[in-house]
């Protein structure tokens, strides 16, 4: 029996445009500083801070986009889950 309800937030693909809203300058510090208010918010919602993981999107071409010699692609998407248990 699942006693979790989950909740999963995507980050955004670019953050080093959001540069302006830390202190940091260091490129990697402001990813972590993102993250960390991420993580944060959850927790203060009420969630417990569970995984990140990259989730993958492919997406096809169609027709018409292949006879004009498009590719498929595939897209990495990075979450964050939380979790707590259901009432």
């Amino acid at each position: 029996m699942n006693n979790w309800e989950y909740k999963v937030v995507a980050l955004p693909r670019t953050i080093a445009v959001m540069k302006k809203f830390f202190k940091e300058t260091d490129p990697a510090a402001v990813v972590a500083d993102y993250v960390q208010k991420v993580i944060s918010d959850g927790i203060a919602g009420g969630w417990e801070f569970y995984r990140i993981d990259t989730v993958s999107l492919h997406e096809s071409t169609g027709c018409l986009g292949s006879l004009f010699g498009q590719k498929d692609t595939t897209t990495g998407f990075n979450v964050v889950t939380f979790r707590k248990t259901k009432t």
